[in-house]
């Protein structure tokens, strides 16, 4: 879907801020994606400048640095078109109403609520995440979107959808659009839909709308004075009377609490799950060669308290091969403290195939069985996905040998996890508050498209 102005709302304030964080999204974007003719970013510009929140409890510092990096990096051109588009949308409204160093703030401050999310949602949303790297201002422009809503939501945008490539398009109030897209992003990220951060953008958005009403109440209070009262007054006297609404509907209000109580009971649950039964979390460092060839990837390690393991995917095909064929020796109970060598012959089932896998190592494990170090060889087999008129079926492939390296840190991490908690769930009920006196903030009413400067 696409959304265009539907009408200009005339505020006489700046909007360079607007303008220098479109300037330099697109300027950081031209220098990590020149590599590929400006068409996406390459991958170590990705993972050097991108969040990855498992840095926040092994590097802290290097953590919080990449919290406003990612903000400044995208994947490729259309991940940063369409959110300097959106930027650009809202953000100069906002930002002439607010004033710059108000609307940066809330830009920045928006930002940093998106990765608070994304990171407390964890616990919910797959620890998976902890090793993903996320980038974009999305998160930022969420908040600006946020705050839009609470500021203009009568506003008039042409909402275009495609139905067989054909654009329909319809004139709608800037409130229908942003709940909608609001209520997608949670639904999506509840889904753990691939991809995409929701709960960043979802977390940005809470920031604009809190932050808005905290900030807004008294511009809003003197820009109704000077703009409207005298004009009422005379307006009143030859018998015009306005009868626009002001600020959200009630059951626009209704549907963004409901959303907002939804978002709010996740981080609840998490909060639960925290101090209830929490999991043992660790990332693991592999490096495996076959042949020739060599690679290295991170990936994350969860032991549940039911003996439950999951180990995140990993799109490297050495690593996930191997990691697939050692998970009987990842996490051993009965290994438990011990340093050995392993010299085992076994097979695991992979996609309903048996596997035979030979592996020799040497390996070193912590008191909950997790292997901590382990390097060696490995002889297993490939599985072959084949794809058919009738679906995918799976075949033994090539044998292949596999020379690796693991090393595995726990991450204690459940005291900052439930702290995130506590703020992001304190931030949601700060914004059900602030949606439900939106009509304090809301910048005019359906009569007025004309905001004059504050003086």
């Amino acid at each position: 879907m696409v959304v265009v102005p539907g009408e200009r709302v005339r505020v006489r304030g700046s909007a360079k801020v607007t303008y220098l964080l479109v300037l330099a999204n697109t300027l950081i974007y031209l220098y990590t994606s020149y590599p590929y003719m400006f068409l996406q970013s390459t991958e170590e510009s990705v993972y050097s400048l991108g969040f990855i929140p498992a840095l926040l409890f092994t590097n802290p510092i290097q953590g919080v640095v990449r919290v406003f990096t990612s903000m400044f990096t995208h994947a490729d051109i259309f991940h940063i078109f369409f959110n300097m588009y959106f930027l650009w949308l809202f953000g100069k409204s906002v930002e002439g109403y607010l004033g710059s160093r108000k609307y940066l703030s809330l830009y920045m401050l928006s930002g940093i609520a998106a990765t608070l999310f994304y990171v407390a949602i964890i616990p919910v949303g797959g620890y998976d995440s902890l090793v993903i790297p996320a980038i974009g201002a999305s998160g930022a422009i969420s908040g600006v979107l946020g705050s839009y809503l609470l500021l203009f939501p009568h506003t008039r945008l042409i909402w275009c959808m495609f139905f067989l490539f054909l654009p329909y398009c319809i004139p709608v109030p800037a409130s229908l659009f942003l709940v909608v897209w609001f209520a997608e992003q949670v639904i999506y990220g509840y889904a753990r839909l691939g991809g995409v951060a929701f709960f960043a953008h979802v977390g940005g958005f809470i920031a604009g709308i809190a932050m808005t009403y905290l900030i807004a109440r008294r511009a809003s209070r003197q820009y109704a004075y000077w703009a409207f009262s005298s004009l009422y007054d005379w307006y009143r006297s030859i018998g015009v009377i306005f009868t626009g609404r002001r600020g959200l509907g009630k059951i626009t209000k209704a549907v963004l609490i409901i959303f907002l109580v939804a978002v709010a009971a996740g981080f609840a649950y998490s909060l639960y799950t925290l101090t209830s039964e929490p999991p043992l979390t660790y990332i693991m460092r592999a490096q495996a060669s076959s042949g020739t060839a060599t690679a290295s990837d991170t990936v994350s390690l969860v032991v549940y308290r039911d003996g439950g393991v999951e180990i995140s995917y990993s799109p490297v095909d050495v690593v996930r091969i191997l990691l697939g064929r050692m998970q009987p020796y990842i996490y051993n109970p009965s290994l438990s403290g011990e340093s050995l060598v392993i010299d085992a012959t076994y097979s695991v089932t992979i996609r309903g195939l048996t596997v035979p896998v030979e592996l020799h190592a040497n390996a070193s494990y912590d008191s909950s069985g997790v292997i901590l170090y382990g390097s060696g060889w490995m002889n297993t087999r490939v599985v072959n996905i084949r794809v058919s008129s009738l679906g995918e079926s799976a075949v033994l492939g090539n044998p292949i040998t596999i020379n690796f390296e693991l090393h595995s840190e726990r991450l204690r991490m459940e005291t900052a996890l439930s702290l995130g908690g506590i703020a992001s769930l304190a931030l949601t009920i700060l914004a059900i508050i602030s949606v439900k006196k939106a009509d304090e903030v809301s910048a005019f009413t359906e009569e007025y498209t004309y905001i004059p400067p504050l003086l």
